[in-house]
């Protein structure tokens, strides 16, 4: 029997890898990632005439097939099995609301002046009992669900949190705080989720109620209703049951358990005219196959899509947002192809997917991971890149302001990637590898904001490349003329080299900590 200490020893040599010396072949290969095909590829997916690619409009589709004609340029054949197809098809239920009322009683509330929606979007009728839920917050230590019966029923809550302490400073970030909470709540049965926002922040969410929303062909449109109420409306309902919420709050300060508010008058009712339609979206695929370990795969990862044109006729463009990231994962196949055309094709193979429906909730990647082309159980990791074209505030004025990335999931399900993740930074790219964002309490959640997290939560081991927002995200002057191409080019080689570490390593990641959900 081996001495305690030295099966600890093997098992620590086994689980954290060390590259002695950079692999030649990969330094070659790695060197044809160049700043200018960057460019060339971001010019193209960023102009105009794709018209901000948004999913299943003509611009979307556009991009789609100068992705596929890149793949077929490298030699890269299809990614669908058996019939060797780039694309894989989807389709999308899209829904807006034209009108809606809520009516309580005698009183009427109208859709955009006093109440918006969340999420897909509302079902043409809704009514119900309607329960004070607190908070509602779900979490060890304060948990506003576990005293509140809220199946079919219309749940009410505040937005904030019973210590007053704020949330996060972008209002975007808020309302993913806020509409997040609903999912227990939908979990556990609720008919509709309600939150009354300040008055002030009503204002601001009122000027986008209305958009259109997607989800996937298949799944129930809208299986709880997620309404924004004014903080007037919701005054409203509240005094309905006699109570002011001055003390309700006082309350949830000191204990988690809402009041039991009897709202016997409040009857409520809406209705809405929705207007639907099928949209069709694409995920753009090529497969590398490997040599000796060809059953494990690993996939890169990269969204193409982006939101479309605004109301007034600006383009979207989405230089940054994810043309930098598309247009790296190209670079990164063509790459893999070279290598593999000179004698050099990885041991396990690849498969390179850029997906669309991101902007509308990570459908593309969904669709994905509930319908592989490949058996997730073979799959080994998935490497996304999202925003990696310029600068944020962080590092604006910073002497490494083209020489960082943040990394985010690198730890969150394999203690082997993220150090090979380490060790290959060290021994080929000299990257500045910030965690900023990867901690557990990111207000902003980046974690979940991206494709690579319908991965993670299938239990594979991911690693989510970023360069953080700026004053242009999701405006139309995220152009190309404002991205960093040799900063972008810079991380594409730190994902190529990490791959092509994975790829031919001798085992395969291990995942040693538990899924999160």
């Amino acid at each position: 029997m081996k001495p305690f200490f030295a099966i600890v020893v093997v098992y620590l040599c086994a689980l954290l890898p060390v590259l002695s010396q950079a692999d030649e072949n990969a330094l070659l290969f790695g060197r044809t990632i160049s700043s200018q095909d960057i460019k060339a590829h971001i010019s193209f997916l960023a102009d105009d005439l794709v018209e901000g690619r948004e999913t299943g409009e003509r611009g979307q589709k556009i991009a789609g097939l100068y992705i596929k004609t890149q793949f077929i340029r490298m030699g890269l054949p299809g990614g669908v099995p058996e019939s060797g197809d780039y694309f894989q098809r989807f389709y999308l239920n899209q829904s807006g609301v034209n009108e809606a009322t809520i009516s309580v009683g005698k009183k009427s509330f109208l859709f955009k002046e006093d109440f918006s929606y969340y999420g897909p979007g509302l079902p043409p009728s809704l009514s119900g009992d309607i329960v004070f839920g607190g908070y509602g917050l779900s979490g060890e230590g304060y948990n506003n669900l576990r005293h509140t019966d809220v199946k079919d029923k219309l749940v009410l809550v505040f937005a904030g949190n019973p210590t007053g302490t704020p949330e996060a400073t972008r209002l975007l970030d808020q309302l993913r705080t806020w509409r997040s909470r609903g999912e227990a709540y939908k979990e556990a049965g609720a008919k509709a989720f309600m939150i009354i926002l300040p008055d002030s922040v009503f204002n601001t969410v009122k000027r986008f109620a209305g958009r259109s929303s997607m989800s996937i062909t298949g799944q129930p449109s809208v299986e709880m209703a997620g309404l924004y109420l004014s903080e007037s409306m919701g005054n409203y309902l509240l005094g309905l049951a006699k109570a002011k919420p001055e003390n309700l709050k006082k309350d949830l300060a000191s204990s988690d358990k809402p009041a039991a508010l009897e709202f016997k008058k409040a009857a409520f009712s809406l209705s809405a005219e929705v207007e639907a339609s099928v949209k069709s979206g694409e995920n753009v695929v090529a497969y590398l196959e490997g040599t000796d370990k060809k059953d494990e795969l690993l996939v890169l990862t990269a969204h193409f899509d982006h939101i479309g044109v605004s109301r007034n006729g600006e383009v979207n463009n989405g230089a940054d947002d994810d043309a930098s990231g598309t247009s790296s994962i190209m670079e990164i196949a063509e790459a893999f192809a070279l290598a593999a055309k000179a004698g050099h094709r990885p041991r396990r193979s690849m498969l390179f997917m850029l997906v669309s429906g991101e902007e509308k909730g990570l459908l593309g990647s969904e669709f994905y991971t509930d319908n592989p082309l490949y058996p997730l159980s073979s799959t080994v990791v998935d490497l996304n890149i999202d925003m990696v074209g310029r600068i944020d505030n962080k590092y604006e004025n910073s002497p490494d302001s083209a020489n960082y990335t943040y990394i985010i999931g690198s730890d969150r399900l394999s203690t082997q990637l993220h150090a090979l993740s380490e060790e290959v930074n060290k021994t080929y790219s000299g990257l500045i590898l910030d965690y900023k964002y990867n901690a557990d309490n990111d207000p902003q959640r980046f974690y979940y904001r991206s494709d690579h997290y319908n991965f993670a939560k299938n239990g594979i081991p991911v690693i989510f490349y970023f360069s953080g927002t700026h004053k242009d995200y999701h405006k139309p002057t995220d152009d190309v003329e404002k991205i960093n191409f040799e900063k972008t080019a810079k991380i594409a080689r730190q994902v190529f080299y990490t791959a092509w570490e994975i790829a031919n390593r001798e085992e395969r990641l291990v995942v040693d900590k538990p899924v999160e959900r």
